[in-house]
């Protein structure tokens, strides 16, 4: 893939999420004030591995928005062969190095960059977790990009691709992209229980989807 560029907007979004300090404590992961991921959806992460690795002989897997590692932790359970990571905070990325992917008896590699400035190889990975903090505005158009210029680019014929949703319905906008992108997708419900959510919960409801899409071929 030739490398893409920032737009000036998402540059100046990538400058101000890295001027934030990124801070670990009891709950989960805080940028700035904000909390973005919580231990508590580790339920949830498990959910997500293993629908996308279920199969699979030792896939090669691609995170793209590493954040506080939860969905790494539930991999690092599971025979893989290889893990990549794409987080753009510095900070961030560091504290999962140290935390999680270092507990990986695999080859790993963690991009501190963003997704847009990152080369991968066409045809490595069987299967891709896509979660990311786009600048407003810009969360499905971003999403129609990763999934045509890298997700179907880097996937292996019947890899698999998903991504973090809140909420119980896919939008238009992104059920148009896997529908012409992938040979097949369907999402699966999950439900964070009420007696399981942090006092800091951010996240606009405790119900999931899990999407799950598969690249066509042989």
């Amino acid at each position: 893939m030739t490398t893409r560029t920032l737009s000036a907007l998402h540059q100046r979004h990538l400058a101000a999420l890295r001027d934030q300090s990124a801070v670990i404590d009891a709950e989960g992961l805080r940028i700035g004030s904000q909390y973005v991921m919580f231990f508590a959806e580790a339920a949830l992460m498990r959910e997500h591995v293993t629908r996308l690795t279920e199969g699979f002989t030792r896939p090669d897997v691609l995170e793209v928005g590493l954040g506080l590692g939860v969905f790494a932790a539930q991999l690092s359970e599971r025979e893989v062969g290889s893990y990549t990571a794409i987080e753009p905070h510095p900070g961030v990325a560091l504290m999962a190095r140290t935390r999680v992917v270092e507990a990986f008896d695999v080859p790993v590699r963690v991009f501190v960059d963003p997704w847009q400035l990152v080369t991968l190889p066409a045809g490595a990975f069987d299967a891709i977790m896509y979660d990311t903090w786009p600048p407003e505005g810009f969360a499905d158009s971003d999403f129609a990009e990763f999934v045509a210029h890298v997700a179907i680019r880097c996937l292996r014929p019947g890899g698999r691709f998903s991504f973090f949703h809140s909420g119980t319905s896919i939008g238009p906008a992104r059920r148009a992209v896997l529908d012409r992108y992938f040979a097949e997708w369907t999402a699966y419900p999950h439900t964070m229980p009420v007696e399981q959510t942090p006092p800091h919960w951010t996240k606009p409801s405790r119900d999931f989807l899990i999407p799950i899409a598969t690249k066509g071929g042989a």
